[in-house]
């Protein structure tokens, strides 16, 4: 069920009205605010926007809107083929944001070998080493920071800190030089900015963007020539070390570029999305304290579980756009070339015809791993392995230790933030004070 553009008219910047729905329905409206949704929960507006349909036109991003969990998912299979990533058409500057060679903007046999070469890297058996030496020490590193004062801002000294160091952990990088970690983690601001208001935002957004780029390329750079020169065919298990010994086998011409772009790429892809679902998921542990009682009776897979159901009703992305590469007919609506859609995942993760209860966490959910927040077909995150394992360690850290961690009753409520980058903030939270460990 849909509605054509033919069948829409502007009511307000912000609203459409369908009108042959208000034919039957005068004054029937459906809410897309899709730019005036920041600082407001959209999820009851998805849930209004459904009564128009499955897949519903957006006049102000020009482009159909697919609210389904499989109708976003037959679309993502189509990326890289017959679908093209937005920023695909956007100027050569803007380009230098994620890289002309990098994974976004990758096509054709490229892409396929490059996502395929990165998915091997963050397998089970590509990652799992990192935990033990590296992401689980990490984790009670930032925990020891604060645990014998009683009370924390837990995205400002916990979610902030851990998502970056744990890029830096896995790339070989000074995670625990604070200054430089920081540095690092500031710098990308304007990249989130650029990427958070992508629909709405404008060319000081975009050359913020870029010039933040450059000057992690900057940073990066020293890093990258050193592994180089040391010899990328070592054994060293860090991925920069990888990406020298095995980039040749992806492209013929592999050479420095490539290396800080697909550096600088996971430096942002898995900092600044994992700290916006690490803060919702510490939100549901303060503001649904049943929840952790639930979490324990489920056993080994209550955390996991856990983690799964938060990334389904909060994953942090709400909106990825594409451009058509040729006509194409998603449910049952025709794209014409070079026409828009995008795949409104906050929207689809709470399908009721897809999740009983959506709205809700279920520990005890049939396939707690069938949602779309990691995106799914060929350019499906990555990094989704990586991010999994620093939420479920720092949730089974924080319980152990934290064990009554509530939020400060004297600090402002958390509200869900954000555009199309969402997360939960402030988050103060107060604890029994604790020893540090070892």
């Amino acid at each position: 069920m849909h509605r054509r553009p033919d069948e829409v008219s502007i009511e307000d910047e912000d609203h459409i009205v369908s009108a042959e729905l208000s034919k039957e329905f005068p004054g029937a409206r459906c809410p897309y605010t899709v730019k005036g949704l920041e600082g407001l929960d959209p999820y009851p507006h998805y849930d209004r926007m459904r009564e128009y349909g499955d897949i519903v036109w957006y006049e102000g991003m020009k482009a159909w809107l697919v609210l389904t969990a499989d109708g976003c998912r037959r679309m993502m299979q189509n990326d890289v083929s017959r679908l093209r990533f937005w920023t695909a058409d956007l100027s050569d500057e803007a380009k230098e944001i994620q890289g002309r060679r990098g994974l976004k903007l990758a096509t054709g046999e490229y892409h396929y070998k490059l996502h395929s070469w990165w998915v091997r890297q963050f397998a089970a058996t590509g990652i799992e080493p990192f935990r033990e030496p590296g992401i689980r020490p990490l984790v009670h590193n930032l925990i020891d920071r604060f645990i014998e004062r009683g009370k924390v801002d837990l995205i400002e000294e916990f979610a902030a800190l851990l998502p970056v160091r744990a890029v830096c952990v896995i790339m070989g990088l000074p995670w625990q030089d604070d200054a430089w970690v920081d540095k690092c983690f500031q710098t990308m601001k304007p990249i989130e900015q650029f990427f958070n208001y992508s629909s709405v935002g404008g060319d000081d957004i975009m050359q913020a963007a870029r010039a933040a780029a450059n000057k992690m390329n900057q940073t990066l750079m020293p890093f990258v020539e050193a592994r180089r020169n040391a010899g990328g065919a070592g054994d060293g298990a860090d991925m920069i070390t990888r990406l020298w010994r095995d980039g040749p086998g992806l492209r013929s011409d592999w050479n420095t570029e490539d290396v800080v772009t697909n550096v600088r790429h996971l430096f942002f892809a898995g900092s600044e999305t994992t700290v916006h679902s690490l803060a919702s998921a510490l939100n549901v542990l303060l503001t649904q304290p049943e929840i952790k009682e639930q979490i324990r009776a489920v056993g080994d897979k209550g955390i996991p579980n856990f983690i799964e159901e938060v990334m389904r009703l909060y994953g942090p992305v709400q909106f990825r756009s594409r451009k058509a590469n040729e006509d194409i007919k998603i449910e049952g609506v025709l794209i014409p070339k070079d026409g828009a859609v995008v795949s409104a995942q906050g929207a689809a993760n709470r399908d009721p015809k897809k999740y009983p209860n959506p709205n809700a966490i279920d520990l005890n959910r049939r396939a707690p791993r069938d949602h779309i927040a990691f995106n799914t077909g060929p350019r499906t995150c990555v990094g989704a392995s990586l991010a999994r394992m620093e939420m479920q360690e720092a949730a089974k850290a924080l319980l152990e230790r934290l064990p009554d961690l509530r939020l400060d009753p004297q600090a402002p409520r958390p509200t869900l933030q954000g555009f199309q980058l969402r997360a939960f903030a402030p988050i103060k939270a107060l604890f029994t004070p604790g020893r540090k460990s070892g």
